[in-house]
């Protein structure tokens, strides 16, 4: 059994690495991807498609038939048609366009069905600085120098108003305490003055 699934899991990595075509592009730059090893002008088949493969999910872009002129545009996020050869041309391409694409040729009656991957990797786009010149104006006057200090000593004097009332709440706490148990003497000995009597 376990030769079994070793033997299918290597039919599987030969048949997605076959064909498979890298495009490492810069960005803003147009872009043809083609089928991998595919004679067109030798080849029996229906029609082709242009998928681009996201979250295990083939989202159809373009579809065109061997005999047609006019191609199919499916509800795909960007702009793309066919280029030469059936190559799928996608213009100013940018890093949101990078990811797996296959090329899917549907065969004639008594044909094989083709799946080629195409992988396309899309730099980050570089934008230059624009640059910008800083002029530092100093103000020595006492005004400003005064209003700075009034900003760094805000955050002491809130300080220690709180420090200031955290204590008086804590000197209150203990008076109504004292008071509390003084109030209980005070009725205890009344309690017992009144037994004693």
């Amino acid at each position: 059994m376990f030769q079994t699934i070793l033997f299918i899991q290597l039919l599987l990595v030969h048949y997605t690495i076959q064909g498979k075509v890298r495009y490492e592009v810069d960005c803003n730059k147009n872009v043809s991807l083609t089928c991998p090893d595919v004679d067109f002008d030798n080849l029996n088949f229906l029609s082709v498609t242009w998928y681009k493969l996201e979250k295990q999910k083939k989202h159809g872009i373009v579809r065109k038939g061997k005999s047609d002129t006019s191609t199919q545009n499916y509800n795909f996020t960007r702009v793309a048609t066919f280029g030469e050869k059936y190559s799928l041309f996608i213009p100013n391409v940018t890093p949101e366009d990078s990811g797996n694409y296959e090329c899917a040729i549907s065969a004639n009656v008594g044909g094989q069905n083709l799946n080629l991957g195409v992988d396309l990797t899309v730099y980050d786009c570089v934008t230059q600085a624009e640059t910008t010149s800083v002029i530092t104006v100093f103000n020595t006057t006492e005004s400003t120098l005064l209003c700075q200090n009034q900003a760094e000593d805000l955050p002491v004097l809130w300080g220690i108003i709180g420090y200031v009332a955290v204590g008086l709440t804590k000197i209150l706490i203990c008076l109504m305490s004292i008071w509390a148990l003084h109030m209980r003497s005070s009725r205890q000995q009344r309690v017992s003055e009144l037994e004693w009597s």
